[in-house]
C-alpha cells in the first residue's frame, strides 16, 4: 500500500466515524453504552471542515447524559487526541471495570497518533492507570493474560522508529515513512504498591519488520513474543 493510498484510507475513515457518530447523536452524544453494571457514554472531539483534524478532546462520561465525570486524554498544542473514540471492557479491578479508551489525532495526512488510556472508577471518577501512550497508525499493540506474572492484563506495544538520517543517506529510497523499520518495544505491569501500569520492558529490535508500504496491518509482537517474555520473567515483580 503506497503513500497516497494509505493518506486517503486514513482520511475516508476519519470522516466516516465522524459522520456515523454525528448521525447517531442524541444532542450531542454519542451511543450509550454499559460495561458490566457501569453506563457510560462518549464524547468526540470537535473536528475541522474535513473531519479529518479535531480541535477538541474526546471524552468518556460516567452515566448516560451530561459532561461531569468525564476523562479525556492529555492533549498538547500539537496533538488533540478527538477524533474515534472507542471504550472495550478488558478485566476488573477491585470490583470495578477496567476499560481501555482510546481517541485518535489525525493532521489530515498520512499518519495518526492514538492516545491509549486504562480506565477505572475511583471514588466517582474515571482515573488513568497506564503511563502515558501514544502509538502512530504504524504500530501494534496487544493485551496478553500471563496469570504467572499478572493478575491483570499485559499491555505490550510496538512502535516504529523511523531513521531520518538513513532515509536522506539513502537519496530517499530508503527508510521511507512507509518502509520496513525497526521497533521500539514496550510492556506494562500492573503494580499492586502503587495502583497503577508501570513499564516493565523497553528495547528495540534487531531487525526490521515491513511497514504499511508491504503491508496491510504491522506485526511486530509475533515475532519478538519470546524476547518480550524472556524480559518480563526478568523484571523485578510489582
Amino acid at each position: 500500500m503506497n503513500r497516497a493510498l494509505v493518506k486517503k484510507k486514513v482520511r475516508q475513515e476519519m470522516r466516516y466515524t465522524w459522520i456515523v457518530c454525528l448521525m447517531l447523536l442524541t444532542g450531542s452524544v454519542c451511543p450509550r453504552f454499559t460495561l458490566g453494571q457501569t453506563p457510560y457514554h462518549l464524547l468526540p472531539g470537535k473536528a475541522d471542515a474535513d473531519g479529518c483534524m479535531p480541535a477538541t478532546a474526546a471524552r468518556i462520561c460516567l452515566g448516560t447524559t451530561g459532561t461531569e465525570h468525564c476523562y479525556a486524554p492529555p492533549n498538547s498544542k500539537e496533538n488533540v487526541f478527538g477524533l474515534d473514540p472507542k471504550a472495550t471492557p478488558v478485566g476488573r479491578i477491585d470490583g470495578n471495570e477496567l476499560t481501555l479508551f482510546t481517541a485518535t489525532f489525525s493532521g489530515c495526512g498520512s499518519g495518526t497518533l492514538t492516545d491509549f488510556s486504562l480506565l477505572t472508577v475511583r471514588n466517582g471518577e474515571f482515573v488513568n492507570l497506564l503511563p502515558a501512550m501514544q502509538l502512530t497508525n504504524q504500530s501494534e499493540y496487544k493485551l496478553w493474560t500471563l496469570p504467572r506474572l499478572s493478575s491483570l492484563p499485559i499491555v505490550v506495544t510496538a512502535d516504529f522508529i523511523w531513521d531520518l538520517e538513513a532515509m536522506q543517506k539513502s537519496n530517499f529510497a530508503e527508510e521511507t515513512h512507509f518502509a520496513a523499520h525497526r521497533y521500539a518495544i514496550f510492556a506494562y505491569v500492573f503494580d499492586k504498591n502503587s495502583g497503577h501500569y508501570l513499564q516493565k520492558v523497553h528495547y528495540l529490535t534487531t531487525k526490521k519488520y515491513p511497514g504499511l508500504n508491504d503491508v496491510d496491518e504491522v506485526k511486530v509482537l509475533g515475532g519478538e513474543r519470546q524476547a518480550i517474555l524472556a524480559k518480563l520473567q526478568q523484571a523485578p515483580p510489582g
